[in-house]
Formats: C-alpha cells, sequence, structure tokens
C-alpha cells in the first residue's frame, strides 16, 4: 500500500505542476493578446484623423479599414477574455468562440461590401458578381452562429 500511495502522491504533485505551468502559459498568451489589441487601438486613435481630414473619395475606404480594425481589436479582446476564463479556472466555454466566430464574418462582409461599392468585383457571366455569392454564402454563416448562440443561451 506505501508504494501505491507514493505513485499517487507523485501523480498529484505533477498534475499540480503541469495545472500551474498551464495557467502561466495562458497568463502570458492574455497579456499579450492584451497588448495587442492595446497597440491596435493605439493604431485605431490614429486611423480615426484621417476620417476627418481625408479626401471624400478615400472615405469609404477609411472607413472601412477603420472598422476592419475596431473589429479585430474586438476579435483580440473576445480572445483574451476566453484565455482569462481559462486562467481563473472555469474552463472553456463555447460561447466567446462563437462570438470570435461571428466578428470575423462580420469583418469579411465589410470588406466584401466595400469591394462591391468599389465595384472591383466582376460578375460570373454577366448576371451575379463573386462577391454576392461570398456575401449570401457568408450571410448562412452569420445565421449559423447566430443560431449556435442562440442555442447555448437557451440550454443555460
Amino acid at each position: 500500500m506505501s508504494q501505491q500511495h507514493e505513485e499517487i502522491e507523485v501523480f498529484r504533485k505533477i498534475s499540480r505542476g503541469l495545472s500551474i505551468a498551464e495557467r502561466i502559459i495562458f497568463t502570458i498568451v492574455a497579456l499579450l493578446l492584451f497588448a495587442a489589441a492595446l497597440a491596435l487601438a493605439w493604431n485605431g486613435i490614429l486611423d480615426v484623423v484621417p476620417l476627418f481630414t481625408g479626401s471624400p473619395q478615400s472615405a469609404i475606404q477609411e472607413t472601412a479599414d477603420f472598422l476592419n480594425l475596431v473589429l479585430l481589436i474586438l476579435m483580440i479582446g473576445e480572445i483574451a477574455y476566453t484565455v482569462t476564463l481559462s486562467v481563473r479556472g472555469t474552463g472553456l466555454n463555447a460561447h466567446p468562440f462563437l462570438i470570435v466566430g461571428l466578428i470575423a464574418v462580420i469583418r469579411r462582409v465589410l470588406l466584401l461590401t466595400v469591394e462591391e461599392v468599389q465595384g472591383a468585383s466582376a460578375g460570373i457571366g454577366g448576371i451575379v458578381s463573386k462577391s454576392t455569392i461570398d456575401l449570401a454564402i457568408l450571410t448562412l454563416v452569420v445565421m449559423a452562429f447566430v443560431f449556435a448562440i442562440y442555442l447555448l443561451r437557451k440550454d443555460a
């Protein structure tokens, strides 16, 4: 029995050490994500100025770039939040990942919409443009994410 008790104790120490290492790694990752979000937020503050001082022709592209940056900051913040939850020991939750996916799809929709407005996409056979097909598919993805979030909240 003493041998078995020692083996269990060694296993517990190894498990505790791995748990501490995991929290240290998640803490470092969270700090890096928050630092990246802060750096991007600073760039966002600097990118606001051209929105007011730029030419009307470039306003659409500059606004799209700014929204793209803001949504990227939101994605990083949501990922950092998820990592922070892991550090706290509450475990992983699917909800924040669905939010990140939803924000990513919205970012792509905004970029495609700007391309469409600027006439950058050509039609397929003169009927439907490639970006219109992409937007339709992304709309289905958004609906799937929203439905998944709804189901998760309904079960909670």
